[in-house]
């Protein structure tokens, strides 16, 4: 009973807080971001989450939450603040904050360029799109949102992992 108590209402925060993300209403304050994902030739190292979790458990230039230690290397990850972290059901929803568009975008053409299958990204109104990543093991949605009354951000749905 008690874990149903907690559990309730983590899960319903997470939701709202996703569904503001998606109406790009989520956040408040700037996020300190790093260096953009596409600058020199530290472009990999910004993006890609690290082998070894214990000696830098978030790719440079992504602050806040943890990232999962499952994690594929491959699914690239823009530079913002990680505010949510939510397991759902085989894999993970992420929301980064504070994300430049153009190195999003950058990031989804390295990984087609890498081998993954990419559709989109396809325009939702308001600034918005929406694009999917497919590998042999797992799929992902990133979908991205201008801000509206909050800041940039990319909500990232994983699945199969």
């Amino acid at each position: 009973m008690h874990r149903v108590r907690r559990t309730v209402p983590l899960l319903l925060g997470a939701a709202v807080a996703a569904i503001l993300a998606l109406a790009g209403c989520a956040g408040s304050a700037p996020a300190a971001q790093g260096e953009p994902a596409g600058a020199g030739s530290s472009s990999e190292s910004a993006t890609q989450p690290q082998e070894d979790s214990a000696a830098d458990p978030a790719p440079q230039g992504l602050t806040g939450q943890a990232l999962p230690a499952d994690w594929p290397a491959e699914l690239l990850l823009p530079s913002g603040e990680l505010v949510l972290v939510l397991e759902v059901g085989g894999g993970y929803q992420l929301l980064i904050e504070g994300v430049d568009e153009a190195a999003t975008i950058a990031l989804l053409d390295e990984m087609a360029a890498a081998g993954l299958r990419l559709t989109g990204p396809a325009e939702a109104g308001e600034g918005a799109w929406i694009a999917e990543v497919t590998g042999d093991a797992h799929s992902a949605s990133y979908a991205y949102a201008s801000g509206g009354a909050g800041e940039p951000n990319v909500t990232i749905s994983a699945f199969g992992l």
